[in-house]
């Protein structure tokens, strides 16, 4: 399995795998679940998941392609 990373001025935003859906997380809160890692950073990046507390996450640059986030395998 694996993780994805992508950090900001406000940290980093995680997409995590977790009982067959793909989380994003940031600052260990949810702001959503979706079917692939790929929903999951569009949504972010889209601002369509729910939003963190400072705001709008489409004002931090995060990119819909998961090419361009960190990836890590979990053990």
């Amino acid at each position: 399995m694996k993780c994805w990373s992508y950090d900001t001025q406000y940290g980093p935003f995680d997409i995590v795998p977790l009982d067959g859906r793909y989380h994003i997380m940031h600052d260990g809160e949810a702001l959503g679940a979706y079917p692939t890692p790929e929903d999951a950073a569009r949504a972010l990046a889209e601002g369509s998941s729910s939003w963190p507390p400072f705001g709008d996450p489409r004002d931090l640059g995060i990119p819909a392609d998961l090419a361009q986030w960190h990836c890590r395998p979990l053990t």
